[in-house]
């Protein structure tokens, strides 16, 4: 029999409607060193990876075989960039599918001696990475999608291009080495496939056997499979744009339960087979590669505020639950000096400093108690800044993850605000906060800043018709914050000073330039405020402030705030 076709292509499809579709581009990393390559391409989070090999050789690639890609937008593939590999140069890869049977042999292609023996078929053109490397976590996962030439003509035919992610290590659950494929087909792990069903061309399909097949295929994971041909058994080229491949599989993620910290091999292959004809390929998700982290866990915000002389317990846990002991190490930032501002102890009572920077950490909760000196200058605030590195895999110090804590260390006497309400009747035309304790100068926010004429003030002239809570918050010298809650409470007029007749309570003259007359009874205090909601006269009486004197104030419009023995009444002036 005549072969026409072969290429396997991981690869994934997420089906897009209205958006216009794009051809992938390939790069080729031929004369780059493998190591670089795979590390910048390839590896991601929470694993350490050594002794890299393509075609098992170190140092420079030699062929075509593998490469970059960009998905341009193509939204099938469902990667946006990474690795591609495949059996003939990399350049057929890019739509579009023009061809039902593109090949590219490349001379000289590595014969993958262990995908063929764990396959049991004969392979040829083979692409491969090889590395040891050690997961922080018990799993590792890599993203892929497999597509071939080989489809749809030879599903169920000797052809069966083969590919795979061979991992050699110790089984977590007999801890004997064994070696497994990771790339299986989803929920196919039963007791006939104790390992589950690889992922080929006779696996993932359209559910049908090619024309030029046979039998013993599966038939039921055709959702994996994405039809990038025309209809039938021999469907051919569609000239859609994306990819060369006639078919190719999904996104799927290539998954492997390990044990932390121990070291493995991992053997990627996609080789043709029985032939050396129609290319196959697997396009690997870029920084896919990784294992979950299992750092130190904090529970911590970006940048606490902490006092001088009150001790700041940090918590912290060892997230990783297959870790009993872990070695923490830490670096010094910041404005504060560690030792001269501030101390920094564990729960063992062990103190850090630039030379003591490291402590152990095991199962359970742990804790950092940061504490101020008393010879700390902190006329102005400073920031406490530390580094943490975790290294929980002894034998490997490069295998790390990091994090950050960062604290505000002020003085002790912190920032504070009167919680108050303030009760107008009908309308509320003037609101303020007292502050408890502070260093002035203060800034002022009140929230929301609807009907407040200067919501950055700490009085402010207002037209509040309804009752509602504002939240106000302040910031003193040294940067100490604090927030309180003002709830104004409008009320309607009742039998009291505010529904007292007009000429129960006057203010005259209005417009003034000299003598303001109040008209009330049981005076208790009056207040003048500026435009800007700044108090600019303050007076307490004892029913003795019928008459005053503000011919100091400049010009402008100003709001008279005055205290009865029955409530407060408002009223706008304005001074000539």
């Amino acid at each position: 029999m005549v072969k026409l076709k072969r290429i396997v292509l991981l690869c994934t499809l997420l089906m897009s409607f209205g958006a216009a579709a794009q051809n992938i581009s390939v790069s080729s990393a031929q004369g780059q060193d493998i190591a670089t390559f795979i590390n910048n391409n390839l590896i991601g989070q929470g694993v350490y990876v050594w002794n890299v090999k393509f075609a098992n050789a170190a140092g420079n690639i030699s062929k075509p075989q593998i490469g970059t890609f960009q998905s341009n937008g193509y939204m099938q593939l469902q990667m946006d960039s990474g690795v591609v590999m495949t059996t003939g140069n990399v350049s057929v890869a890019p739509g579009p599918n023009n061809s039902g049977s593109s090949s590219s042999a490349v001379t000289g292609a590595y014969t993958d001696s262990q995908l063929g023996t764990w396959s049991g078929l004969s392979v040829t053109s083979c692409a491969t990475i090889d590395f040891d490397f050690v997961s922080i976590s018990p799993f590792v996962a890599v993203n892929y999608c497999f597509g071939s030439e080989e489809y749809p003509e030879y599903v169920c035919s000797s052809f069966n291009d083969v590919f795979g992610f061979l991992i050699t290590g110790p089984d977590p659950a007999t801890g004997i080495n064994a070696t497994w494929n990771a790339a299986i087909i989803p929920h196919t792990v039963s007791t006939a496939h104790p390992h589950g069903i690889e992922v080929t061309i006779n696996s993932v399909n359209q559910g049908v056997a090619g024309g030029s097949g046979g039998s013993g295929c599966y038939y039921t994971y055709s959702n994996f499979y994405v039809i990038n041909h025309t209809a039938g058994a021999n469907g051919g080229p569609n000239n859609a744009q994306g990819v060369q491949y006639d078919g190719f599989t999904q996104k799927l993620s290539a998954n492997a339960t390990l044990v932390p910290c121990a070291q493995y091999h991992m053997h990627i292959s996609v080789c043709n087979v029985s032939d050396n004809a129609f290319d196959s390929g697997v396009f690997l998700e870029k920084k896919s590669f990784n294992s979950p982290s299992a750092d130190v866990s904090l529970s911590h915000r970006y940048a606490d505020t902490i006092e001088r002389s009150k001790n700041t317990v940090l918590p912290l846990t060892l997230a990783g639950s297959s870790y009993n002991y872990g070695n923490v190490a830490v670096g010094f930032g910041g404005t504060a000096v560690v030792g001269e501002d501030y101390t920094v102890v564990t729960d063992s009572n062990i103190s850090l400093d630039v030379v003591h920077n490291t402590f152990n950490i095991g199962n359970g909760n742990h804790t950092l108690t940061f504490r101020g000196t008393p010879t700390a200058d902190l006329t102005e605030p400073k920031l406490i800044e530390l580094y943490l590195s975790t290294s929980l895999c002894s034998g490997y110090p490069a295998l790390k993850t990091y994090d950050t804590i960062r604290y505000i260390m002020v003085e002790d006497d912190v920032v504070r605000l009167r919680h108050d309400t303030i009760v107008a009747y009908d309308t509320c035309h003037q609101v303020g906060v007292e502050v408890a304790v502070g260093r002035p100068p203060f800034t002022f926010h009140w929230m929301p800043e609807t009907d407040i004429d200067f919501p950055y003030q700490q009085y402010s002239t207002a037209t509040i018709t309804e009752s509602r809570t504002y939240q106000v918050a302040v910031a003193d010298t040294r940067g100490h914050t604090d927030t309180a809650d003002i709830y104004v409470e409008v009320r309607p007029r009742t039998n009291g000073i505010e529904s007292a007749p007009e000429e129960e309570f006057d203010l005259y003259p209005n417009p003034t330039s000299g003598e303001l007359n109040v008209v009330a009874d049981g005076i208790t205090q009056v207040e003048v405020y500026n435009a800007a909601g700044v108090c600019v006269f303050s007076r307490r009486c004892n029913d003795d402030c019928r008459t005053l004197d503000i011919r100091p104030l400049a010009a402008g419009m100003y709001t008279v705030r005055v205290t009865t023995s029955l409530g407060v009444k408002t009223e706008r002036v304005i001074v000539r």
